[in-house]
């Protein structure tokens, strides 16, 4: 079999180890390139040689085309892996590889561009008979001359974007301008190209997809199907393989439509044909995905095969080794994305050090991750921390197991959304497979409200106890022997622990065997204890709970059940709680408006001197992908301007100052 010698990975994160593992399973040297603030990231640690991208910005690291090519040659890897995002569908970088006399470990130039521009494969699909929704394409003021033709509700697409970007829902005509506005700026500002198209918007979608592979002699394979259903804001979630919403028929009918559709353009590697599929069983092409995506362990567990394996051996110039009879469905398998992001502020973006990064080894789990205890998470890129992949027999024993492994998984440093994968994958429409694309964005209040119920009913007793053992038990062996030791607890038979500002009293009562924790009018039996690090496992009224517990400065952060709480004590010095006392109410004017998160300035909406209300947007900042509207927190005049459009912006810098308004008194007439 023909190999490689050396690769280049032209990526970071995630997607990067798991490139350089696959490189490393199959003999092959692994290179990888990195920014400065990437200096410490796992894929470097990893791979077998490193080399520094100079420069801050995107354009000039992980985007810079000829410097990538030009590192390639120079320590003599002999292809490029793109990874998926950044380069990886872009046609000129593919072809500027080919003509380096390297190999892109990807489709054909032509591949990409078939498929990269949204109208132009939409046409190409419709001309092979494959069903696509009826679309518009055009600039701004092309598309809404076309406005009366519509059939509303429809999506605005960037056409040359993909990853959610660049797309707006428009529900009427009156809504059009201001949808098209949005989606060309996200289109020009993530894709370099302004041009958009419309089509018709199924309001209870699925999102179905079919793994292809192809090679350099013809042989285009399928590997099944998954379902992409749960998303936010068109944004992936969770992903299963195989999809719960397709019989064998309808996936005879999906993966025909995706093979011809490969088959005829001689694709080779590995893409991803992708469908809308209506509450009618009808599906319709969507997009074609030139690249190894995100959610491929779900579709390499249920199948039993290295997807990224493949992509190295296909490149080298090797014919695919299976047959489509050697794949078969085993099992299913379902992934989740964790993300740095505070699911309990509107899904704010969370940069900073990762303090705690416990997950559990678990049989039938994978865990792909770039993170480690002490990484750094930059507001610079994606927000995607770790993708965690189960496999079982069955859709609802995944679903379980994925549950626990959520439960036992606890992170500090940043802000995730674990509780919300938790409790989403709890949920009964989830569960029950009653979803739909738009379902999170549609119900996210009742979501989040079912979250915080399962929050407020953890045992904030078995919170307290934990803390206290995390301090004040130092003895590493489960067993008996912890509760023979001499000390703290004989001269402190009762301490106050307060969790979440709530305060309660706490006796310990000793037994031969195990010790008795007393809070009110509650008793707890503790008989067992492991602790490990950060981990303790607790038996508490001969039931098995699990804590991870972090020391901060002047709190302790205990997390359980995919929670986090806050604990602290009087009986430790650096977690007594000031006394203060109680003052009267005074409204303050908030003159002073502060970025709270890192990122760059996207849109100005105010001017000097002009006056705002409060709710309005003053400005939109770009973090981690995300927008975030900055609004004013009062009637006020905009005194001065701090940053421009296109800053980059750290945390806590102040953006812009306010003053308030004099109310001038009202002249009857």
């Amino acid at each position: 079999m023909k190999t490689f010698q050396k690769i280049l990975v032209a990526n970071r994160g995630e997607i990067a180890v798991r490139v350089i593992r696959a490189a490393q399973q199959n003999g092959i040297r692994s290179v990888a390139v990195y920014a400065a603030d990437d200096a410490g990231s796992m894929h470097v640690l990893l791979a077998d040689e490193a080399v520094l991208l100079s420069g801050t910005t995107l354009a000039e690291t992980y985007l810079n085309q000829d410097e990538i090519i030009r590192i390639a040659l120079k320590i003599g890897a002999g292809a490029i892996h793109p990874g998926y995002g950044f380069l990886s569908e872009n046609a000129g970088f593919a072809k500027k590889i080919a003509d380096a006399g390297l190999v892109f470990i990807g489709p054909s130039p032509e591949n990409i561009r078939v498929m990269g521009e949204k109208n132009q494969a939409l046409a190409y699909v419709r001309s092979l008979g494959v069903p696509v929704l009826p679309s518009f394409r055009g600039t701004v003021g092309e598309l809404l001359r076309h406005a009366s033709e519509m059939d509303f509700p429809v999506m605005v697409k960037a056409s040359g974007g993909g990853g959610g970007k660049g797309m707006v829902i428009c529900n009427s005509a009156g809504e059009l301008p201001a949808a098209l506005e949005k989606a060309e700026r996200q289109a020009l500002n993530y894709f370099g190209n302004g041009e958009l198209f419309v089509e018709k918007y199924l309001p209870r979608a699925r999102h179905i997809e079919v793994q292809m592979m192809g090679d350099h002699y013809g042989n285009v394979l399928h590997f099944f199907e998954r379902e992409c259903t749960v998303q936010r804001r068109f944004q992936k979630i969770m992903e299963e393989a195989p999809s719960p919403s397709v019989n064998k028929e309808l996936r005879s009918q999906l993966t025909s439509a995706a093979l011809e559709i490969a088959r005829s353009m001689n694709y080779r590697n590995a893409g991803t044909i992708e469908f809308l599929l209506d509450e009618d069983g009808h599906f319709y092409f969507l997009e074609m995905n030139t690249r190894i995506q995100v959610e491929h362990p779900v579709t390499e567990m249920i199948t039993n095969t290295d997807l990224v394996s493949l992509q190295l051996q296909v490149a080298a110039g090797n014919e695919l080794s299976l047959k489509q009879e050697d794949i078969r469905i085993s099992g299913s398998a379902a992934e989740v994305r964790l993300c740095a992001e505070d699911a309990e502020n509107n899904f704010k973006p969370s940069a900073g050090e990762l303090i705690l990064w416990q997950i559990p080894e678990k049989d039938h789990l994978r865990i792909e991750t770039f993170a480690k205890e002490g990484s750094y998470v930059s507001p610079g890129y994606d927000s995607l921390l770790a993708k965690l992949v189960v496999w079982s027999e069955t859709r609802s024993e995944t679903l379980d197991r994925m549950s626990r492994v959520l439960s036992q998984t606890a992170v500090s440093g940043v802000h995730t959304n674990l509780s919300f994968l938790s409790g989403l994958l709890e949920s009964d429409p989830v569960r029950k497979n009653e979803i739909y694309t738009r379902y999170v964005d549609e119900n996210l209040e009742s979501i989040n409200q079912a979250i915080q119920q399962k929050k407020d009913q953890v045992s904030r007793h078995k919170l307290g106890i934990a803390y206290l053992i995390f301090h004040f038990f130092r003895h590493q062996n489960s067993g008996s022997s912890v509760w023979n030791q001499i000390g703290f607890w004989r001269i402190f038979p009762q301490i106050e622990v307060s969790v979440e500002g709530n305060a309660e009293v706490y006796r310990i009562e000793s037994g031969n065997e195990d010790k008795q924790f007393i809070v009110g009018q509650e008793k707890y039996r503790v008989s067992q204890v492991q602790k490990n690090g950060n981990l303790l496992e607790l038996k508490i009224n001969r039931q098995s709970d699990f804590f991870c517990c972090v020391e901060g400065k002047t709190e302790t952060l205990v997390s359980y059940g995919g929670f986090s709480f806050t604990l602290r004590s009087n009986m430790l010095i650096n977690q007594i709680l000031p006394v203060r006392k109680n003052g009267g109410s005074e409204k303050i004017f908030q003159n002073l408006i502060c970025a709270d998160l890192f990122g760059k300035v996207l849109k100005l909406n105010i001017k000097v001197g002009e006056f705002v209300q409060t709710g309005q947007i003053l400005l939109t900042l770009e973090s981690m992908k995300t927008e975030i509207h900055v609004i004013s927190p009062a009637d006020a005049r905009v005194k001065k301007m701090h940053i421009k459009e296109g800053d980059a912006v750290e945390e806590r810098q102040l953006l812009v100052e306010l003053e308030e308004m004099s109310r001038q008194p009202t002249v009857a007439g």
